[in-house]
C-alpha cells in the first residue's frame, strides 16, 4: 500500500470499529430492552427504508464520485458536478419518501404486523435525509477527503447512539424505534451541508444542467444495481419475515445477519479508498494499474479478513447469547458460521465490487447485481421452507460466491482489469 492509502484505510477503520460497537449495540439494546420481536420489526422497517433511499439517491452518489475523482482540483467543474447532482437528488428523495409512506400499508400486511407500517412513518424523514446524505458522502469520497469521510461516518454511528438513548429515555414503543434513523440522518445532513459549503464552490456551477443530464443517465443505468444491492443485503431477513417463521427466530437471525453485514464493512472501507484511484486509472485508460492495485491489496486484506471471519464464527455461540442475556439467540450460531464462510470465500473480491461503476459501466454493474439477487432469491425460496434460518444463511453465502465469480469475469471483459 502507498502511504496515503495506508493512512486513509487506517482512518476509515475507526468508523468500522464504531459500527461494530454501535451497530451491534443497537441490535443488542433493542433485543434486550424491547425483545426479539421488536428487533425483527426494526430490521424489516430498516430494510424497506434503505431500499427506497436507493431510489432517492438514484445512483447519483457514484456518478458524482466518479466525475469529481477524474479532476478533483478543477473547482468550477466540481461545483457544476455537485449542483448537477444535488438538484435532481432532492426531488427524487422527496418522491421516494412519499412512495415509502404510501407503501406502508401493503408492507405491513405482507409481514402481518401493524408495527411495521407505523414504524415506516417514524422512519420517513430519515429516508429523505439518508438519500441526500448518500450523494453528499459521494462528494467527500470523490474529493478523496478520506479522513473527513471517516469522521462523518463515525459521527453517523454516534448519532445513532443518541437516537437510541432518546428512544430509551422517552420509553418509545417498538413501532416507534425507527425514529432513530430520522434523528441520526437529519442531524448528519446538517453537518454534511456545512462540509459541502466549506469545500465546494457552489457559486461556480456553470454547466450544472448538462451534468444533471449526465448524472441521471449514469444513474438510470446503475440505480437498479444499487437497489439490488440494498435488497440483496437484507433479502434473507425479508424473506424469513414473510415466510411465517416465528418472529423470535427472525429476530435472532437478523442479529446474525447484522454481524455479517458489519464484517463486510471491512471490505467497504477498503473499497471506498480504492474507488477514486480506480476511477482515475480507468478514465485515463490504464486498467493495468487497477490489476496491480488488486494484487497488492489482496495480499494483506484476504488473510486479515478471513481471520476475522473465523474468530467471529467461533465466538458467536459463547458471546452473543450472554451479551443479549437471552439464550434464544444461540439458535443463530450455525447460520452465522455459514455466513462467515461465504464472506471469507468472497474476500479476494470484496474491495473491488464497484470496479464496473468506476469504469463507467453502470449497465454491466446492474447485470452483476441483478444476477446476484436472482441467485439469492431463488436459493432462499428453495432453502428456507426446508431449512429455515440455516437455509437463509446458505442462500446468502451462495450469492456472495456467485457475485465474486461474476465480478472477476466482468471486470476483465468490460474494463480490461484482471482481478
Amino acid at each position: 500500500m502507498d502511504t496515503r492509502l495506508r493512512r486513509d484505510v487506517a482512518w476509515n477503520l475507526v468508523p468500522v470499529a464504531l459500527l461494530a460497537a454501535v451497530g451491534l449495540g443497537l441490535n443488542f439494546a433493542i433485543a434486550v430492552w424491547w425483545g426479539p420481536e421488536a428487533l425483527a420489526t426494526f430490521t424489516l422497517v430498516t430494510t424497506a427504508m434503505f431500499a427506497l433511499a436507493v431510489v432517492g439517491a438514484f445512483g447519483l452518489q457514484y456518478a458524482v464520485l466518479r466525475a469529481i475523482a477524474e479532476a478533483p482540483d478543477d473547482r468550477p467543474r466540481v461545483g457544476a458536478v455537485v449542483v448537477g447532482a444535488l438538484i435532481p437528488n432532492i426531488v427524487l428523495a422527496a418522491l421516494a419518501t412519499v412512495g415509502f409512506v404510501a407503501a406502508r400499508g401493503a408492507i405491513a400486511r405482507l409481514h402481518g404486523s401493524r408495527d411495521v407500517g407505523e414504524g415506516m412513518l417514524w422512519a420517513a424523514p430519515g429516508l429523505f435525509c439518508f438519500a441526500i446524505n448518500k450523494v453528499l458522502f459521494g462528494v467527500v469520497n470523490g474529493l478523496r477527503r478520506m479522513r473527513a469521510f471517516a469522521v462523518y461516518t463515525a459521527l453517523r454511528y454516534l448519532l445513532i447512539v443518541v437516537g437510541l438513548v432518546v428512544a430509551r429515555v422517552e420509553q418509545l414503543g417498538a413501532a416507534q424505534l425507527p425514529v432513530i434513523w430520522s434523528l441520526a440522518e437529519g442531524a448528519l445532513l446538517l453537518v454534511l451541508v456545512a462540509e459541502l459549503a466549506a469545500t465546494v464552490s457552489l457559486r461556480e456551477r456553470t454547466g450544472w444542467l448538462r451534468w444533471s443530464k449526465a448524472h441521471l443517465a449514469y444513474g438510470a443505468r446503475g440505480v437498479t444495481a444499487t437497489l439490488a444491492f440494498e435488497i440483496n443485503s437484507k433479502l434473507d431477513v425479508w424473506m424469513l419475515g414473510a415466510s411465517g417463521i416465528a418472529k423470535s427466530l427472525v429476530g435472532a437471525y437478523s442479529l446474525a445477519a447484522s454481524l455479517n453485514e458489519g464484517a463486510s464493512q471491512l471490505g467497504v472501507v477498503v473499497q471506498n479508498n480504492l474507488n477514486p484511484m480506480m476511477a482515475r486509472a480507468l478514465a485515463s485508460g490504464d486498467p493495468a494499474s487497477v490489476s496491480a492495485l488488486a494484487r497488492r491489496t489482496r495480499k494483506w486484506f484476504v488473510p486479515s479478513f478471513v481471520a476475522c471471519c473465523a474468530a467471529g464464527a467461533l465466538l458467536f455461540p459463547h458471546v452473543i447469547p450472554a451479551l443479549v442475556a437471552d439464550p434464544r439467540f444461540a439458535v443463530a450460531a450455525a447460520p452465522f458460521a455459514v455466513l462467515m464462510v461465504g464472506a471469507a470465500l468472497g474476500s479476494p473480491y470484496l474491495p473491488f465490487t464497484q470496479v464496473l461503476l468506476m469504469g463507467n459501466r453502470p449497465g454491466w454493474h446492474t447485470v452483476l447485481l441483478v444476477a446476484t439477487v436472482t441467485v439469492n432469491l431463488v436459493a432462499n425460496l428453495v432453502l428456507i421452507p426446508s431449512y429455515g434460518i440455516a437455509g437463509a444463511a446458505i442462500a446468502t453465502s451462495l450469492a456472495v460466491v456467485a457475485s465474486c465469480v461474476l465480478v472477476r469475469t466482468l471486470a476483465r471483459t468490460c474494463v480490461g482489469a484482471r482481478l
